[in-house]
C-alpha cells in the first residue's frame, strides 16, 4: 500500500463514495474511516469532518493531499482515462473547479447522500 485515504468514519455518504472509488482504483491505497488514525498523521477531527485526505507514502517522504486533489491523486493511480482526470484537479483552472465542486458536494453531502 503506498497511500491511506482516511474518511470522516461517521459520514455514510464518504464511506459510500470512497467504496465507489475503490471499484474504479483497486490498487495502491486503502480507505481507512478512523479520526483516530488522522490524529497520527497530525489532522484534526476539524479537518477531517470538512474534507477527505489521501496520505501518501513516497519512500521516505510522507505526502498530504486534501479535498479535489486527494480524490485526484487517487484517480491519477488508476491511470488511463481516469489517470487523465485526476490530473485534472492539479491543473488550473480545472482544478478551481474541482475544488469548487468538492466542497459544494462536502457541504451538502446530506443531500447527495441520496444519489450515491
Amino acid at each position: 500500500m503506498s497511500a491511506i485515504l482516511i474518511t470522516d468514519g461517521n459520514c455514510a455518504f464518504c464511506q459510500r463514495t470512497a467504496a465507489k472509488l475503490a471499484n474504479i482504483v483497486s490498487k495502491g491505497w486503502a480507505n481507512v474511516p478512523s479520526t483516530e488514525l488522522a490524529e497520527s498523521y497530525g489532522l484534526t477531527a476539524e479537518q477531517l469532518a470538512q474534507s477527505v485526505w489521501l496520505i501518501e507514502f513516497a519512500g521516505a517522504e510522507v505526502n498530504k493531499y486534501r479535498g479535489a486533489k486527494a480524490v485526484g491523486k487517487v484517480l491519477r493511480m488508476r491511470g488511463g482515462l481516469w489517470g487523465a482526470v485526476g490530473w485534472l484537479t492539479f491543473i488550473p483552472p480545472t482544478s478551481w473547479v474541482a475544488a469548487g465542486l468538492y466542497r459544494l458536494v462536502a457541504n451538502n453531502r446530506k443531500f447527495f447522500s441520496r444519489f450515491v
